[in-house]
């Protein structure tokens, strides 16, 4: 009865299609038109945090820590010499600092150890030193040490090596006392490969600078990105031209800003690339296999033009952009649009070669086309729809945009498709199609599979159950970095990066947060402890944290009793001080200033009698712009980073870290990208899961409610469950793993593959005849095509830069192919051996 109301409505829809077709096309257009707008206003968010579960508390704790502690907020120049050599390129280091400290879109710049430290560690020198620093210090302040160093400093002057730097460091603090700190400084600096010593970042063998910059404004800010990116490139070519393009040195950029630039680049072009593959494709294979007119191409053309359109406008109005998951929506929507397209012109082009009345051909291929295409759109849609159940905010745009797409594909489909079929017909167009057809129907495709069932369903249960070693094999992805676009100069810069500081992989993040200053020092003391602690135990490689600007607060307690002692020794007095240091001054020939000496030793020996240790209020009153990424002031909150050694984060030592912060209590956090990703590793498998069990269920349901019989509804299934099968058995033994994009694909091959199953079973129900050999010349050409147009669709996706999404691509084109093998091969043989119960089932 339901069949049949479905069948009444069509006939009416092609009544009113064949009197207002052209009212129609008018309206189609207007759409059009006013979806442009959204489409040029269409943005492209390049973080990967945004499609991450927005509800998931280690989700919310890691972007919590890149927010508060700005890591992803700074830009990094890498200045590289091919020759080891980079010392010879000062000017250019210079250049590109003033250009950045002078552009107005960046807050700070931070090319040398002492650009920001200088003041403050000549105020707190002693609190920075070692043992060993302290000893040197006591020598350092005796007659003969005052008299030992200005010689040395005039020696220094004298050498042909000397640079303008020297003499301002000499200048600045003539008793050398940065060397003694340096010299301390620098033993938290070997395991980074960084060399300080000529005041600049150089990596350990010369042949790389670091500069870093703050930017004002945020990574997430797109328009800002955009346009940060352009002054960058120009601030790193004039750089270059005044520097003459030294001969063997490179700049590269790296950071949040310039990796989010790189990513929404690539999305624009995987974009634009497999969108174009895609409808190049696709048409080709159109021509090939139904040799239509060009106005027919034209017709499905804009067809599939129209639904990508209002798609993409109902994207705009819901969400205002695509992101990295949903940039694939247009190559894997195409297909679709262009499956229902094909049924809809085949069936006209037959029916209206037959009759030659536009009208009888429209209602035909309403009444016995149209219900197979609501059919597959509902199952289609319902299957993306499904994605919704997920907390993945990037899956769950996916799901939205493209279960709505399905359904406005179809209305264009129903309507649009119609409509131009009819109009250019009634002009006169009699032939459609021309020449002999690429694939000439299905042939002796039938007779082949008389009398081979067996052998089918015998090779079909052979074929199961080596999809179920294959099964077996397959694993799970979680390694954001083997998933990251290719051809990225910002992440190949990053990791070029990584490589020369030594540092094996992303590190984990320890947090504390507290109440008040007492406490959250007294937490400082315990966290430098127990990462020395696992340092030397070989747990991690290396650790980063704020005692680069303030040291272990039990350390400089240690320190302050020292000092104090030195302080108070009776030689150690600014007029005997001034005295010696005045006339080692005269007898080497330096012209310098009598009150800034003064000044300088008046420091020096305060500093010594009234030393305080630094905390967070010192701090504070520093401004030292780099502390924000070990310490935020606003919540009372400090943070380290802790680096792998080389064999990375296994689970034994991630348990091991995570076990001592859970006894800390809630004030102390571990977050990080390698706990964030195997967090949600078992969250998406679950949820994929919960969307594939939906999946199915309202398939069934909608089938079901179709079909009416319990055993068509098993055999419409069993293609894409087949298909399915196969399609997982097949990237197990190809060694292509699940991730966070391509898991989405499980749910997406049984929308798509459900409907190769009701092409098959509707052309054997529906027609005149019921015979196998028919419904296969029938749907079998569909299906090829179906099949053909999908690898064409999201197959373009292949050659997508982003690695995450190709994969979303190649696992829906192995399921295409193994969904046609079923529905062409197996379903039939089944179908032959239930044909006479199958006749109780006719429509």
């Amino acid at each position: 009865m339901k069949r049949m109301k479905l069948e009444h409505l069509l006939r009416k829809v092609a009544f009113v299609i064949f009197l207002y077709h052209k009212k129609i096309v008018i309206l189609f257009s207007v759409l059009i038109i006013a979806s442009f707008y959204t489409i040029f206003h269409m943005k492209i968010e390049s973080d990967v945090l945004d499609v991450l579960p927005s509800g998931n508390k280690t989700v919310a704790q890691y972007k919590d820590f890149i927010e508060k502690y700005g890591t992803m907020d700074n830009i990094v120049f890498i200045v590289e010499s091919e020759d080891n050599k980079i010392s010879e390129n000062i000017d250019l280091i210079e250049k590109i600092a003033k250009n950045l400290s002078e552009s107005p879109l960046i807050e700070y710049v931070d090319y040398g150890p002492l650009n920001y430290k200088n003041e403050v560690f000549i105020r707190y020198l002693p609190l920075f030193l070692d043992e060993t620093g302290i000893k040197f210090l006591k020598k350092r302040l005796t007659p003969q040490g005052i008299k030992q160093q200005v010689k040395i400093n005039h020696d220094r002057l004298v050498s042909p090596l000397s640079s303008p730097f020297d003499y301002e460091m000499i200048a600045r603090d003539p008793l050398n006392l940065h060397t003694i700190l340096r010299a301390s400084l620098l033993k938290q600096y070997q395991a980074s490969k960084l060399d300080l010593s000529m005041g600049y970042y150089f990596t350990k063998d010369h042949s790389a600078a670091l500069l870093l910059a703050k930017p004002t404004g945020k990574g997430r800010d797109m328009a800002f990105v955009k346009e940060l990116k352009k002054e960058l490139d120009i601030i790193t070519f004039s750089a270059l031209q005044e520097c003459s393009n030294p001969p063997g040195v490179k700049v590269g950029i790296t950071g949040g800003h310039a990796i989010a630039e790189d990513i929404r680049q690539i999305i624009k072009h995987d974009v634009t690339v497999s969108s174009a593959l895609s409808i190049i494709l696709i048409g080709l294979l159109i021509m090939l296999a139904y040799r239509v007119r060009i106005k027919i191409l034209s017709i499905i053309g804009l067809t599939m033009f129209a639904s990508l359109a209002v798609t993409l406008a109902f994207a705009y109005l819901l969400f205002g952009s695509l992101n990295i998951v949903t940039s694939a929506v247009v190559a894997i929507l195409i297909d679709i649009y262009v499956d229902y397209s094909l049924h809809m012109v085949k069936r006209y082009c037959d029916e209206f070669k037959k009759h030659n009345n536009p009208y009888m051909a429209l209602e035909v291929t309403l009444t016995r086309t149209g219900p197979a295409i609501i059919l597959s759109a509902l199952t289609t849609s319902l299957s993306f729809f499904c994605i919704l159940v997920t907390n993945f905010k990037g899956l769950y745009e996916l799901g939205v945009v493209s279960g709505i797409g399905v359904i406005l594909s179809m209305m264009c489909n129903l309507f649009l498709m119609n409509a131009l079929l009819v109009w250019i017909s009634k002009s006169g167009l009699q032939r459609i199609q021309y020449g002999r057809n690429f694939f000439r129907g299905s042939g002796n495709f039938p007779n082949f599979l008389i009398g081979k069932t067996k052998y089918i369903l015998t090779l079909s249960a052979i074929l199961v159950c080596l999809a179920a070693f294959g099964i077996a094999r397959l694993k799970f992805n979680n390694n954001p970095d083997s998933l990251a676009p290719v051809d990225s100069p910002a992440i190949l810069s990053g990791k070029k990066l990584g490589e020369k500081m030594g540092k094996k992989g992303e590190p984990l993040n320890i947090i504390i947060k507290s109440d008040n200053k007492e406490e959250l020092s007294r937490a400082f003391d315990e966290l430098e402890t127990v990462s020395t602690r696992w340092k030397h135990a070989k747990i991690i490689e290396d650790y980063s944290s704020l005692n680069t600007f303030m040291p272990k607060p039990s350390d400089q307690l240690i320190n302050v009793n020292t000092l104090r002692k030195i302080g108070h020794d009776s030689l150690l007095r600014v007029d005997s001080l001034e005295s010696v240091l005045i006339s080692a001054l005269e007898k080497n020939g330096f012209v310098f200033e009598k009150d800034y000496i003064n000044k300088y030793l008046h420091e020096t020996v305060t500093t010594l009698n009234t030393i305080e240790p630094i905390g967070f209020d010192e701090l504070e009153a520093m401004s030292i712009p780099n502390v924000s990424h070990f310490y935020n002031k606003r919540d009372l909150s400090i943070v380290a980073y802790l680096y792998p050694t080389v064999k990375g984060w296994d689970k034994r030592t991630v348990d091991t870290i995570q076990d001592y912060i859970i006894s800390k209590g809630g004030n102390w956090v571990l977050v990080g990208k390698p706990i964030l990703f195997t967090e949600i590793q078992s969250s998406i498998i679950w949820n994929s899961g919960i969307a594939t069990v939906l999946t199915v269920l309202l398939n069934l349901i909608i089938i079901y409610w179709y079909f009416r019989r319990f055993l068509v509804v098993v055999l419409v299934m069993l293609p894409v469950t087949l298909g399915f099968v196969f399609t997982v058995g097949i990237m197990g033994y190809a060694n292509i793993s699940f991730n966070v994009f391509n898991i989405s694909a499980i749910a997406l091959i049984f929308g798509l593959g459900v409907d190769y199953g009701i092409y098959v079973i509707q052309a054997y129900l529906m027609e005149d005849t019921v015979d196998v050999g028919n419904a296969l010349r029938i749907s079998g050409k569909n299906v090829i095509m179906c099949a053909a147009t999908t690898i064409a669709g999201c197959g373009s996706l292949i050659t997508a830069k982003f690695i995450g999404i190709a994969t979303i691509g190649l696992v829906l084109s192995i399921g295409a192919i193994t969904c046609a093998f079923t529905a062409l091969i197996i379903l039939p043989a089944i179908i032959m051996l239930k044909g006479k119960r199958l006749c109780h089932a006719r429509l």
